[in-house]
Protein backbone atom coordinates (compact mmCIF):
# COMPACT_ATOMS: atom_id res chain seq x y z
CA UNK A 1 0.00 0.00 0.00
CA UNK A 2 1.20 3.39 -1.12
CA UNK A 3 2.07 5.11 1.65
CA UNK A 4 3.30 9.21 1.94
CA UNK A 5 6.09 8.76 4.25
CA UNK A 6 8.26 5.96 1.87
CA UNK A 7 10.39 7.53 -0.65
CA UNK A 8 9.23 6.30 -4.39
CA UNK A 9 11.70 6.72 -6.95
CA UNK A 10 10.04 9.06 -10.45
CA UNK A 11 9.82 5.23 -12.07
CA UNK A 12 7.80 3.77 -8.90
CA UNK A 13 5.95 6.89 -8.86
CA UNK A 14 4.79 6.45 -12.70
CA UNK A 15 3.86 2.89 -12.43
CA UNK A 16 1.64 3.56 -9.06
CA UNK A 17 0.13 6.38 -11.57
CA UNK A 18 -0.22 4.15 -14.14
CA UNK A 19 -2.44 1.54 -12.05
CA UNK A 20 -5.96 1.46 -12.88
CA UNK A 21 -8.38 2.64 -10.36
CA UNK A 22 -11.21 0.61 -10.63
CA UNK A 23 -11.76 -2.99 -12.48
CA UNK A 24 -14.37 -3.77 -15.25
CA UNK A 25 -16.18 -6.27 -14.33
CA UNK A 26 -16.29 -9.04 -16.48
CA UNK A 27 -19.19 -10.01 -19.29
CA UNK A 28 -19.97 -13.00 -17.48
CA UNK A 29 -20.78 -10.90 -14.27
CA UNK A 30 -22.72 -8.94 -15.99
CA UNK A 31 -24.90 -11.53 -17.51
CA UNK A 32 -25.38 -12.96 -14.33
CA UNK A 33 -26.30 -9.97 -12.30
CA UNK A 34 -28.32 -9.28 -15.46
CA UNK A 35 -30.30 -12.47 -15.34
CA UNK A 36 -31.27 -12.14 -11.91
CA UNK A 37 -32.73 -9.07 -11.74
CA UNK A 38 -34.41 -10.11 -15.23
CA UNK A 39 -35.85 -13.52 -13.62
CA UNK A 40 -37.02 -11.55 -10.26
CA UNK A 41 -38.69 -9.08 -12.43
CA UNK A 42 -37.10 -5.86 -12.80
CA UNK A 43 -36.95 -5.67 -16.08
CA UNK A 44 -40.51 -6.36 -17.53
CA UNK A 45 -42.65 -2.79 -17.49
CA UNK A 46 -46.08 -4.60 -18.05
CA UNK A 47 -45.35 -6.48 -14.51
CA UNK A 48 -44.49 -3.12 -12.60
CA UNK A 49 -47.82 -2.26 -14.13
CA UNK A 50 -49.79 -5.10 -12.85
CA UNK A 51 -48.17 -4.47 -9.10
CA UNK A 52 -49.02 -0.81 -9.06
CA UNK A 53 -52.77 -2.01 -9.93
CA UNK A 54 -52.72 -4.78 -7.68
CA UNK A 55 -51.23 -2.30 -4.83
CA UNK A 56 -53.49 0.31 -6.01
CA UNK A 57 -56.84 -2.40 -5.62
CA UNK A 58 -55.26 -3.53 -1.85
CA UNK A 59 -55.21 -0.21 -1.07
CA UNK A 60 -58.67 0.68 -1.82
CA UNK A 61 -60.19 -2.39 -0.87
CA UNK A 62 -59.10 -2.18 2.87
CA UNK A 63 -60.63 1.44 2.73
CA UNK A 64 -64.14 0.54 1.74
CA UNK A 65 -63.43 -2.24 4.74
CA UNK A 66 -62.22 0.05 7.39
CA UNK A 67 -65.33 2.48 6.66
CA UNK A 68 -68.02 -0.29 6.26
CA UNK A 69 -66.35 -1.51 9.79
CA UNK A 70 -66.53 1.87 11.45
CA UNK A 71 -70.58 2.26 10.01
CA UNK A 72 -71.71 -0.83 10.99
CA UNK A 73 -70.01 -0.77 14.65
CA UNK A 74 -71.83 3.02 14.90
CA UNK A 75 -74.63 1.42 13.90
CA UNK A 76 -74.59 -1.05 16.78
CA UNK A 77 -73.55 1.42 19.06
CA UNK A 78 -76.51 3.73 18.11
CA UNK A 79 -79.19 0.44 18.66
CA UNK A 80 -77.61 -0.77 21.85
CA UNK A 81 -77.44 2.76 23.01
CA UNK A 82 -80.88 3.23 22.16
CA UNK A 83 -82.06 -0.20 23.74
CA UNK A 84 -80.75 0.43 27.07
CA UNK A 85 -81.77 4.31 27.02
CA UNK A 86 -85.58 2.57 26.34
CA UNK A 87 -84.89 0.55 29.32
CA UNK A 88 -83.91 2.69 31.45
CA UNK A 89 -86.78 5.08 30.60
CA UNK A 90 -89.33 2.01 31.01
CA UNK A 91 -88.12 1.50 34.76
CA UNK A 92 -87.67 5.03 35.47
CA UNK A 93 -91.94 5.32 34.15
CA UNK A 94 -92.52 2.30 36.64
CA UNK A 95 -90.89 3.53 39.62
CA UNK A 96 -92.40 6.82 38.87
CA UNK A 97 -96.01 4.86 38.51
CA UNK A 98 -95.24 3.24 41.87
CA UNK A 99 -93.98 6.11 43.69
CA UNK A 100 -96.86 8.48 42.66
CA UNK A 101 -100.23 8.49 45.16
CA UNK A 102 -103.47 8.09 43.99
CA UNK A 103 -104.82 10.93 42.27
CA UNK A 104 -106.84 11.87 45.40
CA UNK A 105 -103.83 11.91 47.33
CA UNK A 106 -102.04 14.12 45.44
CA UNK A 107 -105.00 16.81 45.23
CA UNK A 108 -104.83 16.69 49.22
CA UNK A 109 -101.03 17.06 49.49
CA UNK A 110 -100.99 20.09 47.75
CA UNK A 111 -103.81 21.51 49.57
CA UNK A 112 -102.02 20.18 52.44
CA UNK A 113 -98.39 21.26 52.07
CA UNK A 114 -97.04 22.81 48.73
CA UNK A 115 -93.54 22.23 50.42
CA UNK A 116 -93.95 18.00 49.66
CA UNK A 117 -95.28 18.87 46.03
CA UNK A 118 -92.79 20.49 45.13
CA UNK A 119 -89.79 18.10 46.13
CA UNK A 120 -91.72 15.34 44.45
CA UNK A 121 -91.84 17.36 41.38
CA UNK A 122 -88.37 17.86 41.89
CA UNK A 123 -87.15 14.51 42.02
CA UNK A 124 -89.33 13.50 38.89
Amino acid sequence: MYNDDQNLSETEAAAFAALPRELAPSDLLEERVVHALRSQGHFDASLKIRKRWMSLSLRIAAAVAVFIGGVATGQYMMTRSTEQTAYAAALIRQANELASPPSSQSAQTVKGDGKVVAEREMWL
